[in-house]
């Protein structure tokens, strides 16, 4: 599997068990903000990773062809 698949993959898994771990705590306590912006701050970092490292694989192949 390529790597700028398996690490968002990766992440992704650990954000979700993070998520379902002490979100729910977070949601039933009120911090409801915390809860969103936590999880929004994450899928953007999901996301760039997954750019980044495309990015890098590609620039990688050009440089050996």
């Amino acid at each position: 599997m390529k790597r700028d698949i398996l690490v968002p993959v990766l992440l992704s898994a650990y954000a979700l068990f993070m998520t379902f771990y002490f979100g729910i705590d977070l949601l039933k306590s009120g911090h409801t903000l915390r809860f969103f912006l936590t999880l929004f701050a994450e899928i953007i970092l999901i996301v760039l990773s997954y750019f980044a490292l495309r990015k890098r694989d590609r620039l990688r192949n050009n440089r050996k062809n």
